[in-house]
């Protein structure tokens, strides 16, 4: 047996600098390291190779310099290392890099690829179900728990998801993208990196894939970054050292007060009002439902009130897909949320809506329908039906946007954070449809037109023989407010800076008086206070909150760019140099124990008061 790493060497983000008067970044000095979920990978793979004496080789694309981290990986202890290098690969984006990476795969014939959920530098996570789907391999993403059955030839996973996880089963060969808890954190020792000698790497170009070079790089890459925007900070970061408990919460509450009342409700505004309809169905938007629990999730009206403006200026129409069990009033809510049509496919339930048979009727749907764009979630499920549809159709792919714009000339512009959510990257695509995969919680619904009935046409699923995923067992609600987030007007987030599990606990009882859901860190999560569903920042959600409240937060970038559209930001934290506090409206340097209690008595009536007008 084989295991194929793939790790990615990339800038510690957190280093890198932004001289917002010249709107540059500084990346002088910026160390790199090996991304921190494909370390989790390759420690993954060397434990199975202890329980089935395989070989784990570790692969890489990038600059010359990629071999430091490869020499990392050789230390920690693979067997091989292979780095794909060459100036033609300068600027691939996803699928660029996966048809590289699938060519060295052919050749090295692993039973098992393994990948880190995503990268720290680009945070998209398509690389790994991108891959899949070209060599036509099953993934699984999102793996916390893996054991190899060498009876059957089969993986068996725990998949966490946004409501719980799932036990899956997968033939091998497969590819599994790997996320906190799969296995322990391990760094390699000095003596054995200086061990290894740089001739211990096997260097590969593009010539010696014996493929043609339009296929890499910019040339062969669906998508391009145009001028990146840099977010210049916005926050009033008042940082509070001299009041008591009590003096700090009347204050507070009474900036929150003032925000409510100078903040606009933009739900009552032009195009939130009227729901202007379309009718030529050459030119159609399609957003891709979710459902939980026989319920629509929010995250697809909020992409159907995207996807109606966009459809005021492309006058488009507007298209729900569905996937999965069904029923009338779902069809309904969807039409009054904005879709002109729904559209679906009857999956049965013991079948993950990610399968392949899936990604294969919705890819011959588009590829009949030629849409203007398609619009996924940025979830568990949403990121691996795009990645697969994008590769198997050879779209772009822009995953995690926070936002859309229509260019002056009709094309679709997706605007991604990137390096910490310090830039914008204005994304376009050499494709169409557009493919794109949106964050919750950080767009509006339109106000439903509860008199439309939208059309309904059932799509068949396409035959498919193929190796596939098969869904065991599926486990919902580890944490019952986690469904709740992109709606909760008031949410509380909780750092490693609490002290322990029994203060997670004080702290849920205080939230509960005024109805805050609690999200954390990945710290957090990885030491096991909480569940992954909560976790906000780059490899977790992202939240838009009226009120934020960071209690014992370090606020490193990979947590705040999670929270960049909450209204107002507030801090407790007994490090006066926490960079929470640069990124906060008010924060009190101070004990949590102290200011929590007296803040939240404060906050009741501004609770009670949302309330009553939402």
């Amino acid at each position: 047996m084989k295991i194929a790493v793939c790790v990615k060497y990339v800038p510690v983000v957190s280093r890198i600098g932004f001289d917002y008067e010249n709107k540059t970044i500084i990346r002088e000095g910026v160390p790199s390291e090996i991304n921190p979920f494909d370390v989790l990978a390759l420690v993954k793979a060397l434990e199975l190779r202890d329980q089935c004496n395989c070989e784990v080789v570790a692969i890489s694309m990038g600059p010359p310099q990629a071999k430091e981290g490869l020499i990392q990986c050789l230390a920690l202890g693979a067997d091989k290392a292979i780095l794909l290098s060459d100036r033609i690969f300068a600027g691939s984006d996803t699928l660029a890099t996966s048809r590289a990476l699938s060519l060295v795969m052919e050749r090295e014939s692993p039973d098992l690829i393994m990948c880190g959920r995503n990268s720290a530098d680009a945070e998209t996570g398509q690389v790994g179900p991108e891959l899949a789907e070209i060599l036509g391999f099953p993934h699984v993403s999102q793996v916390r728990s893996l054991d190899f059955n060498s009876n059957n030839n089969v993986i068996h996973v725990e998949r966490v998801t946004d409501e719980g996880y799932q036990e899956i089963e997968c033939p091998l060969p497969a590819i599994a993208c790997v996320t906190e808890g799969i296995a322990p954190e391990r760094f390699a020792k000095r003596e054995d990196i200086e061990s290894i000698e740089e001739t211990s790497i096997e260097e590969v170009n593009c010539a010696s894939l014996d493929s043609e070079s339009s296929m890499f790089g910019m040339e062969g890459s669906p998508t391009w970054v145009e001028d990146i925007r840099l977010v210049e900070p916005n926050r009033s970061a008042e940082v509070i050292s001299d009041m008591t408990p009590e003096q700090f919460g009347v204050f507070v509450r009474d900036k929150i007060f003032e925000f409510i009342k100078n903040t606009p409700n933009t739900s009552e505004s032009g195009l939130h009002n009227v729901i202007e309809r379309y009718s030529n169905p050459s030119n159609s938007i399609w957003v891709v439902a979710e459902s939980s629990s026989s319920e629509i999730r929010h995250i697809s009206f909020e992409m159907l009130g995207k996807a109606r403006e966009i459809a005021s200026i492309t006058k488009s129409q507007v298209k729900a897909l569905l996937i999965g069990e069904m029923d009338d009033s779902m069809v309904s809510l969807l039409g009054h949320y904005g879709a002109d049509e729904v559209l679906h496919i009857n999956n049965p339930p013991s079948e993950p809506v990610y399968s392949r048979k899936v990604i294969q009727t919705i890819s011959e749907t588009i590829t009949a329908s030629e849409p203007y764009a398609v619009l996924l979630g940025a979830t568990a499920d949403g990121r691996d039906l795009a990645s697969r549809i994008a590769a198997h159709l050879d779209l772009g792919l822009t995953g995690d946007a926070i936002d859309l714009e229509v260019s002056e000339e009709g094309h679709l512009v997706q605007l991604k954070p990137a390096l910490g959510g310090n830039v914008i990257a204005p994304i376009r695509s050499k494709t169409l449809p557009n493919m794109v995969t949106l964050r919750g919680g950080l767009l509006s619904p339109i106000n439903p037109d509860v008199s439309y009935k939208p059309e309904l046409t059932h799509l068949e699923l396409s035959d498919f023989s193929g190796p596939d995923i098969t869904l065991i067992k599926n486990h919902t609600s580890e944490n019952i407010h986690a469904l709740a987030l992109d709606q909760s007007p008031i949410i509380i987030g909780i750092g490693m800076g609490v002290g322990d599990t029994s203060s997670v606990d004080r702290i849920r009882k205080l939230a509960s008086m005024i109805n805050a859901p609690l999200v954390t860190t990945r710290n957090v999560v990885h030491e096991g206070w909480l569940p992954h569903q909560v976790q906000v920042g780059i490899s977790g959600r992202a939240i838009a909150p009226l009120i934020y409240i960071a209690v014992g937060i370090r606020g490193a970038f990979n947590h705040t760019v999670g929270i960049q559209k909450t209204g107002i930001i507030i801090s407790i934290n007994s490090n006066h140099r926490a960079p929470m506090f640069k990124a906060s409206d008010y924060g009190v340097i101070g004990q949590w124990e102290e200011y929590l209690e007296p803040l939240i008595e404060q906050l009741k009536p501004i609770s009670e008061y949302i309330d009553q007008n939402t």
